[in-house]
């Protein structure tokens, strides 16, 4: 494709994505990373595969920005669970159900796992309590789950660990910064949510998870730097090749059939302009599952 062409596509998408940069010198390497995704695009959009690639609000950050945010520390897990594998018979979709929160966006904050953790406890306490659905912070775990790193990584295990012993503060009295900053943990102004600690699922199971699913929503942990995943649009993800090397953590929120395969439906927290709306779906394959998703599953056990 010409660069006038590549150029003209450019254009749209700042206008799409309401892009705005400091100088021509930063036009011109943003450019050069939106021409890298676009020939990838495009290329992958021809060959018919079950899952489309397209634009979002990443296309033109470097390879540093975006691995930048993949900071999940993989964890020890050795408290698993049991199900009745029965209910991995009935597909399960918690968006559906009044206990799932919109879709959250981390921005350049190593913050994954974060969201991760709190995706699962708002879900788990709502579960639990009537329907009750609160917007938790965030930024509380970011700044005060000591253990972990900030922006720059953590997971799901040390979150759940934290809340044992501190009540989780709401979103509107502890705001998302998307940067570190100091723990400003205020008991008297929390919410009554906490946890008594986690359960794992048993690990490179699929009927294990799908039969968890059925209880809850759970915290996962993928590989994500591959731009097959970067660039996912739509459809069922397919590529047996994004890896296991565990770096980002999001959520699985249910299970279906396409008529052809079992999927994922999986939620991650870069906003609505990746994916299905902020979703991914991933076939259901044995093992430690596409992208690792099977290999560190987990819930909070809430109060």
């Amino acid at each position: 494709m010409a660069l006038s062409e590549i150029e003209s596509a450019f254009l749209g998408y700042i206008t799409q994505f309401g892009k705005s940069y400091s100088s021509v010198a930063e036009y011109e390497m943003r450019l050069r990373n939106f021409a890298v995704k676009h020939a990838v695009i495009e290329a992958h959009n021809e060959t018919g595969e079950a899952y489309k690639l397209g634009h979002n609000k990443m296309s033109d950050w470097s390879e540093e920005e975006y691995n930048s945010i993949l900071t999940y520390q993989p964890g020890l897990h050795n408290v698993t669970a049991t199900f009745d594998e029965v209910a991995a018979s009935t597909p399960v979709d918690w968006r559906q159900s009044a206990c799932l929160q919109p879709i959250q966006d981390q921005g350049q904050c190593g913050s994954c796992w974060a969201f991760s953790s709190v995706a699962s406890l708002e879900s788990a306490y709502c579960i639990a309590n009537n329907n009750t659905l609160l917007k938790l912070s965030e930024q509380q775990l970011v700044d005060c789950v000591k253990l972990c790193f900030g922006c720059n990584g953590g997971n799901a295990s040390l979150s759940f660990h934290y809340y044992k012993d501190h009540l989780a503060m709401s979103e509107a009295s502890y705001p998302y910064t998307a940067m570190d900053g100091t723990c400003n943990y205020n008991a008297s102004s929390a919410t009554v949510v906490q946890d008594t600690g986690y359960t794992a699922v048993t690990k490179d199971s699929p009927d294990a998870m799908k039969a968890a699913l059925a209880n809850q929503p759970l915290s996962v942990a993928i590989q994500a730097n591959q731009l097959s995943f970067q660039l996912y649009s739509s459809g069922v993800f397919t590529n047996t090749n994004c890896g296991t090397n565990l770096d980002h953590a999001t959520n699985v929120v249910g299970w279906g059939n396409n008529g052809t395969m079992d999927y994922w439906i999986m939620r991650n927290s870069w906003g609505t302009s990746w994916g299905m709306a902020g979703y991914m779906e991933l076939e259901i394959v044995p093992g430690v599952g596409l992208c690792g998703i099977q290999m560190e599953p987990l819930f909070p056990l809430p109060n």
